[in-house]
């Protein structure tokens, strides 16, 4: 719930949920969106090994967790592995843990400072919204979802705490798995499938604007640096298509220029306007209109100086 950020707001369709996607013999992408009215959902990803399945980030409403549980057909997740705590990526951990025993959750501490700081804010930003009754009923519901999921905080802790890099069997598979400290969030956890040359990125690549509502600037800029040098040739991010390597440098150097103008005194149309340039390179031109309000959202929110607090002492 990020009640705190612009998606509060959103009544815009940008990739709206669609059917699962297969991306090759092991890999299937459950596609997030955001929809009018509604909170957003990021992209989930499942894995299948000889043992299971894994599940790269679950989620935000019963319906993206429908749509995971109806791609894995009559095979066992043994595994979820959570990017990061924003609960378009977590909630649905609640709804898949108990229908599989012995399901283990890898992710990494930062959920803790979140439970304490910003979700705590957001709640209770959220029962005043509520209170207030300007909600539409479609965001007074997601907010009353993501209240119950904010109180159950506790189970949305990893069962096993990620941190560096490093290969882990899961699901029968080898995978490599990294986590960036200061990025979009505290501690952004990346998977990197070698079979596949595919690297599933969380949130440190997110359309149609970079999301940095809980981001350190300057750490994302690093981080998207270190997996620049990762063997990919595809990348899922965490909302928005599937990318190529070439796409993904495309979006990094479209996030670097737009750190720069609006860390800097030129005028905002400016910044968000570059931001919105690049961002034709994956969307189209009535996307880059109805989204240009987050380009100016978060080009000031990097402007205000209010990001620093996110980044190491």
């Amino acid at each position: 719930m990020q009640l705190a950020g612009a998606l509060i707001a959103a009544a815009l369709a940008f990739a709206a949920p669609a059917q699962a996607q297969r991306l090759d013999d092991h890999t299937i992408l459950v596609p997030g969106g955001i929809t009018p009215g509604r909170q957003p959902d990021g992209n989930s990803i499942l894995l299948e090994g000889p043992d299971g399945l894994v599940v790269f980030d679950t989620g935000r409403h019963k319906t993206h967790s429908d749509a995971i549980l109806a791609a894995t057909g009559d095979r066992r997740i043994v595994a979820i592995v959570n990017s990061h705590w924003h609960l378009d990526h977590v909630s649905g951990n609640l709804r898949l843990r108990p229908l599989f025993p012995g399901l283990r959750v890898y992710g990494t501490g930062a959920i803790d400072g979140a439970l304490t700081g910003f979700l705590k804010t957001s709640a209770a930003q959220g029962r005043q919204a509520l209170a207030s009754g300007k909600l539409s009923p479609s965001i007074a519901e997601d907010v009353r979802a993501d209240l119950l999921t904010i109180d159950r905080g506790n189970e949305l802790r990893p069962d096993i705490q990620l941190g560096g890099v490093q290969t882990l069997k899961l699901a029968g598979r080898n995978f490599m798995l990294g986590v960036s400290l200061h990025a979009a969030t505290a501690a952004d956890l990346w998977l990197y499938d070698p079979a596949s040359k595919r690297l599933l990125a969380g949130d440190l690549v997110t359309l149609p604007a970079p999301f940095l509502d809980t981001a350190c600037p300057e750490g994302w800029a690093d981080a998207l640096a270190t997996i620049d040098k990762l063997d990919f040739e595809t990348l899922v991010p965490g909302h928005g298509p599937v990318m190529t390597h070439e796409d993904f440098r495309w979006w990094k150097n479209g996030f670097e220029d737009f750190l720069i103008c609006s860390g800097g005194e030129r005028p905002m149309e400016t910044c968000a306007g570059g931001w919105l340039a690049a961002a034709r390179h994956w969307l189209s031109e009535k996307e880059v209109a109805d989204f240009a309000g987050y380009a100016y959202y978060y080009g000031e929110l990097l402007r205000s100086g209010k990001l620093n607090k996110y980044c190491a002492a």
